[in-house]
Formats: structure tokens, C-alpha cells, sequence
């Protein structure tokens, strides 16, 4: 209107590359399943032609989309869809979370995700997915009573500590909530860190030793299938070392020369 002058506007309009327009539409076609796991993307002068761009703005945007993760360029055959997850850059920054204090935070989060899991498997587990947790209960067991005869053998640890995260992410899935399995399974390498680190001094510890049936997967089981949500509680939290065994230092005396040595 005459007389009236514009005002500076709250964001500015934004002006995205070819680069970026490229990369958008490929990214929103496999998001949306267009082309499904491995299927091969067609080439780059096809899709040149299709966008009415050049080759080279379709080649920076396949950069962009196999830096992130989302397809796998394979050279003298072209580009293919991958299988795309979060875990390989998560295992990227999984040490940062190895020291005492960040250490924390994972004992947290799994204190989160496995409580909540565990509450919905005790309302709602099915009998074939107690007798999946129980076969994990079993494999687990086995390996924990060899591991407990030689508890110096790092090969034996490694089975241990996979076992017990087998065991804790079948309750994951008794959730049925995708979003959880996908999260604590991207999350795998600081959780294993954390279980190895438990695992381990627990057994090089007489007081670990004695205070294993406190916080064994035995109790947890028996508390999922029992309906027994405050007994799986107390049991998770002295697994996860929320409510930590006698002495109360019992970790930070031995915190550096066992991060040393894991």
C-alpha cells in the first residue's frame, strides 16, 4: 500500500543450490521407498536428464547422500540404496562415553529404555517371548559360569558381555516398539562398553563376586514372567549399578586401571 514500507523480515528466504535440490529429491525418494535396500539408483547422466541438470551437480549430491550413509557407490557399477543406520557413527564417538562421568549417562539411559521395556513385557509378554528371553537366559548363564572360572580370559569377556546384551535387547523387543529396538541397537557399542566394564570388575572384585546373585538376569527374568514390576526394578538397578554394591567406592578405587585395560 502507498506509504507504507516493508518491514525487515524474521528470516530470510533461503536460495538452496542444484546441489541441494538434487540431493533433496533422491534423499525424499528413498525415505519414501521408491527404491527399496540394494535396489541400484539409476545413473548419474539419467539423472541429469531427469532433474535437467548437469552431471557434476548429481555427483556432489550422491557424495552427500554416501557421506550420510544412505546409498553405497560402487565404482564401475553405480549407486545402490543402503541399508542406512545410525550405529556406525555412534561407534565413531562411543569412547567419549568410556570415562567415569559419561559413563553415567549411559547407565541412565539403558536405567530408562530397559525399565520402560521391561514394564511393557510384564503386562504384555506372550509365552513365546518368555521362552525367547529364557533361551538368551541360558546362553548367558553358560558363558557367565566359564567366564567366572577364568576371569583373565579377554576372549571369554567379549562372549560374556555379547550375551548379556542379547539378553537385555530381547526385552527390548518384547516391546514391540521399533523405536526402542532401533535406538538401543545404534547405541550398541557404549552400551557393550558399559556392560564390559561391570562385567569385569565385578568378577575381579570379592564383593562382586558375592553380591552376583543381587543383580543376576535371573531375578529379571523371573520378575517379567512372575508380573513382579517393583522386583524387576530393584534387580535392574543393582545390575546397572544405580544402587551401587558395598563399599560405595567400590568402582572408583579401580576406575582407571580397568578403563586402561578395556
Amino acid at each position: 500500500m502507498a506509504g507504507e514500507t516493508l518491514r525487515q523480515p524474521k528470516n530470510k528466504i533461503q536460495r538452496k543450490s542444484v546441489v541441494d535440490q538434487v540431493y533433496e529429491a533422491i534423499k525424499s525418494d528413498i525415505l519414501d521407498h521408491v527404491w527399496a535396500v540394494g535396489d541400484k539408483i539409476p545413473s548419474e547422466g539419467e539423472l541429469a536428464d531427469y532433474f535437467g541438470v548437469n552431471r557434476l551437480s548429481v555427483r556432489m549430491a550422491l557424495q552427500k547422500l554416501n557421506t550420510l550413509g544412505l546409498i553405497e557407490t560402487k565404482v564401475g557399477e553405480g549407486s545402490y540404496v543402503a541399508d542406512f543406520s545410525l550405529q556406525p557413527f555412534m561407534e565413531e564417538i562411543a569412547p567419549i562415553y568410556q570415562t567415569m562421568e559419561r559413563r553415567k549417562d549411559v547407565e541412565q539411559l539403558r536405567n530408562l529404555l530397559e525399565g520402560e521395556c521391561m514394564n511393557i513385557a510384564i503386562q504384555f509378554a506372550t509365552e513365546e517371548q518368555k521362552e525367547g528371553l529364557k533361551q538368551k537366559l541360558d546362553a548367558y548363564t553358560e558363558l557367565e559360569t566359564l567366564y567366572n572360572q577364568d576371569v583373565d580370559n579377554m576372549d571369554l569377556l567379549s562372549e560374556v558381555v555379547e550375551a548379556d546384551f542379547a539378553f537385555h535387547y530381547e526385552i527390548i523387543c518384547m516391546s514391540g516398539n521399533r523405536l526402542y529396538m532401533d535406538v538401543y541397537k545404534m547405541m550398541k557399542s557404549m552400551i557393550t562398553s558399559h556392560i564390559r566394564y561391570l562385567v569385569y570388575t565385578r568378577s575381579h572384585r570379592d564383593v562382586g563376586k558375592k553380591l552376583m546373585k543381587e543383580y543376576s538376569h535371573g531375578l529379571i527374568y523371573d520378575s517379567i514372567v512372575n508380573g513382579d514390576a517393583e522386583k524387576a526394578k530393584k534387580a535392574r538397578e543393582k545390575m546397572l549399578n544405580i544402587i551401587p554394591p558395598h563399599p560405595a567406592d567400590y568402582y572408583e578405587e579401580y576406575d582407571m586401571e580397568i578403563s586402561k585395560m578395556l
